[in-house]
């Protein structure tokens, strides 16, 4: 009989994209938008934290590498919609 483990630790690479891809996001939003810490606050740090709550719900999503792997796609949707915004504002 195989004994499968079930890892809970989140491995490096996840670690630093995710904390790369907040750095990138706060510089961007905070240059974009003129300086406002508010909106770097609610756009960087806020919204990961209420996905993460959310996904807290559910027993599956309660561990450090599912966090983790959250944070990081929801880093990559807020590049993403930074990066949408920035183009709409370029003119041709």
């Amino acid at each position: 009989m195989e004994t499968i483990t079930i890892t809970t630790k989140p491995s490096k690479i996840v670690i630093s994209i995710s904390v790369i891809l907040v750095l990138i996001n706060s510089f961007i939003s905070f240059i974009f938008w003129g300086g406002s810490v508010m909106y770097v606050l609610g756009n960087v740090f806020l919204l990961p934290l209420v996905v993460i709550a959310i996904s807290s719900l559910f027993k599956v999503y309660r561990n450090w590498r599912s966090r983790w792997i959250i944070i990081l796609n929801t880093m990559l949707v807020v590049w993403i919609s930074l990066f949408g915004n920035f183009m709409s504002r370029i003119s041709v």
